[in-house]
């Protein structure tokens, strides 16, 4: 397997070409910038992206900021990057370059159907297509909730995953509205014509920089028992539009812990309280005093995805870009005593969700973390009167 190789000194040049890039005023100006910092371009390889100055932890440009300019980037530097996008013969490398294909595929049938004079006579197709994508949030979710999180552990800046993500949150958001347009029945066919663009450019866009940007990174900093484990939770996740039976790469499994679980309130073995928690009728994540993800409960129908990845991660990673700010300010008012407790409730997936905050201390009131509770309430909605236990007896 190829080495890359981290040259500072290639980084530091790469740094002053981007920032020249940007201020250039006009074509003669850029051409000859590029013509400078051609052979640090070509020798540029995905591990440097995540050192470059625009794309570390203390960048001052905002998400959007960098997604804007990412595209123009990726295409500066594919020469160079490209070369260095062989991944090894491994089954998450496969498997998810097969979903890329299939998702490309998919998207690729509305050529077609993609004529501004006759887009109203394919509705019903356009439609049929589009729901299909809906499919790709398996992929999106696949990234954010395990492979981000391995990454995150080893790479200097957790940036440009931010941005991926971001771009994520993009084409959630734009497979809505084409959706959302394609069943109205007032069609604006100017704006769902430059929103189909759009999102066809995001998909391929997305698939771009996984494939030669953050791939070969995963290739190159993760060993085979590693991409084991990846592989075989996301199998608990799937794959866009796969129709073959994947099986699990054999790993060795975490000896069971035998012992008791005792305080005086009572003694359990870990097995009967490993089962209780799972049992439980919600979704409980605890996170530790250091921000740092320590346990979650394994409810087979939780609400939101959690993997055995998430375990280590700084929970601001775990958030979409732009809602990090509302975890920080509520887990910054339980560090600081102002609050206790937080709560707020969603429509999600046709369920109502109850999530609620609890700010975890000890008995001298220090802070040892946050527990978030989520839980379907849905049914919550339809009681009335009362059901006493007995009064399911006294009728049998």
């Amino acid at each position: 397997m190829e080495v890359f190789k981290y040259d500072e000194k290639r980084v530091t040049r790469i740094n002053v070409f981007m920032k020249k890039l940007l201020a250039a005023s006009n074509t003669d100006e850029k051409v000859k910038i590029f013509k400078e910092y051609e052979k640090d371009i070509l020798e540029l390889n995905p591990l440097d992206i995540f050192y470059l100055d625009f794309y570390s932890n203390n960048s001052n440009l905002s998400i959007k900021e960098i997604k804007d300019s990412a595209n123009r980037f990726v295409n500066v530097f594919h020469n160079g990057i490209n070369k260095h996008s062989k991944l090894r013969d491994h089954a998450l490398f496969n498997e998810l370059l097969a979903e890329n294909r299939r998702m490309e595929t998919t998207l690729a049938q509305i050529k077609q159907y993609y004529n501004r004079d006759e887009i109203l006579s394919y509705k019903a197709e356009l439609l049929r297509i589009f729901e299909k994508c809906l499919a790709f949030e398996n992929k999106f979710i696949k990234f954010e909730n395990i492979i981000f999180p391995n990454l995150e552990q080893k790479l200097p800046s957790t940036k440009p995953l931010e941005v991926l993500w971001e771009l994520h949150d993009d084409a959630r958001v734009m497979l809505k509205e084409i959706i959302k347009s394609l069943n109205s029945k007032s069609l604006d066919i100017e704006r769902l014509i430059k929103d189909i663009g759009t999102y066809h450019y995001l998909i391929f866009g997305i698939n771009q920089k996984e494939e030669i940007i953050l791939l070969p990174v995963a290739n190159q900093i993760l060993d085979d028992n590693e991409l084991n484990r990846i592989y075989n939770e996301t199998l608990e996740i799937g794959y866009v539009f796969c129709e073959n039976d994947l099986e699990p790469i054999t790993t060795d499994s975490m000896a069971k812990n035998l012992g008791f679980f005792m305080t005086e309130t009572g003694k359990v073995s870990f097995e009967q309280l490993t089962s209780m928690l799972n049992t439980l009728p919600f979704d409980i994540t605890f996170v530790d005093k250091d921000d740092y993800v320590c346990y979650y409960n394994d409810n087979k129908n939780r609400h939101f995805p959690r993997t055995p990845s998430v375990i280590g991660r700084l929970v601001k990673n775990c958030h979409p870009p732009k809602s990090v700010h509302v975890v920080e300010a509520i887990i910054s008012d339980f560090k600081s005593g102002k609050k206790d407790f937080e709560e707020f409730w969603i429509e999600f997936r046709g369920k109502l969700l109850y999530i609620s905050y609890y700010a975890i201390r000890d008995e001298n009131n220090h802070y040892l973390g946050v527990l978030e509770v989520s839980q379907d309430i849905t049914r919550f909605r339809e009681i009335n009167g009362e059901k006493r236990l007995r009064d399911e007896f006294e009728e049998s």
